[in-house]
């Protein structure tokens, strides 16, 4: 276990630099030896390091690789929303020319049938003359039916010409409608993508610290034959800060991860399951355990920083014999399913409404697969005690849209169990 053998380094190195003191005070050299094996221990845990940070480095590859390709589908998305924008205001301002058009030929016709109206009014005689010069009953009906013919005609005109206004202007409607849409699609395409950009920026400063990290242990690991066991102190206090670098970019990937997925996938509202406690959000993934550790800022050299911390502890771990079954919290979507050689080692993340998201950490197997549903209380791993872990245990985690909070408010009461109320 990583922990044990850095611990295991300074017990080595209290012995030699006590040797070290001796053999200065009788004048004698350090014993070779000694100097071999505590010189032979700190390679060992640079090798592990190195190992590590590379597995790191390649999982934040992995995911700025996944972050480049879902930035390249929405910056597509955006174009083809763009695309549909365009071409509707095409459609809609050729229906805006041909309603203009129509509601002259309305307004024309609508000013002529006034005119004749007036003219009847103002000069009735003038329809007495049109009989008077009717040169037989047969002329004076055929007059009578060209003007009524006429009038009807001039009636059905502006009728149908009315509909086809009100038509036209329904069908501008839904263009407006579909480009109201369309605008409103590209708005959320375009802060997803901006999401994207700054978690991308995130790895990408993830990505440049680790490789110095890297580069500091390569050198370490070259130069480490040349050294004495009174530089070795240095060494293993240098071997504590890459292990939390190490530890602390191994953990970003994974919510790094999480962020894609949620770009992606969208949780909604999940109806609560049947059995599905009644009074509290979530309950004990480990309901027979003991508390090992407590969520919030620790003492313990290898938790990573967070937040103006040194060292701080994301969630809170649990103990329960080796390959106890882990239950998920809260009805949810497990999001990502995964491993990595530091950090949370086997984990599962549960995607629950509302912005919640767990992690189920250092398992020994993993019951479930990404994308499935699952209800609360379904077994999701078997305890176990990878990654960065000295026994067996549960990390449970608790983030809040994106945000480490302390789980046990919204868990049933006192230590683990099986209430669920």
């Amino acid at each position: 276990m990583k922990r044990a053998l850095v611990a295991t380094v300074v017990a080595f190195l209290a012995v030699a630099l006590a040797s070290g003191q001796a053999s200065a005070a009788s004048g004698s050299q350090p014993d070779p030896q000694s100097q071999l094996t505590v010189i032979e221990q700190i390679r060992a845990q640079l090798g592990s390091n190195l190992a590590d940070a590379l597995a790191a480095q390649q999982q934040l590859q992995q995911s700025l690789q996944d972050n480049a390709t879902q930035q390249a589908q929405v910056q597509q998305q955006i174009a083809d929303a763009q695309a549909q924008i365009d071409a509707l205001d095409v459609q809609i301002a050729d229906h805006q020319r041909r309603e203009a058009i129509l509601q002259q030929r309305i307004d024309t016709e609508r000013a002529q049938l006034q005119q004749l109206a007036r003219a009847v009014y103002e000069s009735p005689d003038s329809t007495l003359v049109m009989l008077a010069e009717s040169k037989s009953l047969g002329d004076l009906f055929s007059r009578i039916a060209n003007l009524d013919v006429a009038g009807n005609h001039a009636a059905d005109l502006k009728r149908q010409m009315g509909l086809d206004l009100q038509a036209l202007q329904e069908e501008r409607k839904q263009e407006q409608a579909a480009r109201d849409e369309q605008v409103t699609l590209r708005t959320g395409l375009q802060t997803q993508l901006a999401q994207l950009k700054a978690l991308q920026a995130e790895q990408e400063k993830s990505m440049a610290d680790l490789e110095v990290k890297i580069e500091q242990t390569r050198y370490e690991m070259a130069v480490l034959q040349r050294q004495s066991t009174q530089l070795a102190q240095a060494v293993t206090d240098m071997l504590q800060q890459q292990q939390d670098a190490i530890i602390a970019a191994a953990m970003q990937s994974v919510w790094a991860q999480l962020q894609l997925w949620l770009q992606s996938n969208s949780v909604g509202q999940i109806q609560a399951s049947a059995g599905h406690s009644t009074k509290y959000r979530f309950i004990w993934p480990e309901p027979s355990s003991q508390i090992s550790q407590p969520f919030g800022p620790s003492t313990y050299w290898f938790e990573p920083p967070y937040g103006s911390y040194p060292h701080f502890h994301t969630g809170i771990d649990m103990v329960e014999p080796f390959g106890s079954p882990v239950f998920a919290a809260d009805d949810g979507i497990v999001a990502l399913v995964g491993s990595s050689g530091s950090g949370y080692g086997n984990y599962v993340v549960i995607a629950h409404a509302g912005g919640f998201d767990t992690l189920y950490g250092h398992l020994s197997t993993a019951l479930v697969k990404a994308g499935q549903t699952v209800t609360q209380g379904t077994p999701v791993g078997l305890e176990g005690s990878t990654g960065n872990s000295t026994g067996a245990h549960l990390h449970f985690e608790l983030r809040v849209n994106g945000r480490p909070v302390d789980p046990t408010p919204y868990l049933p009461p006192g230590m683990p169990s099986a209430y669920r109320g």
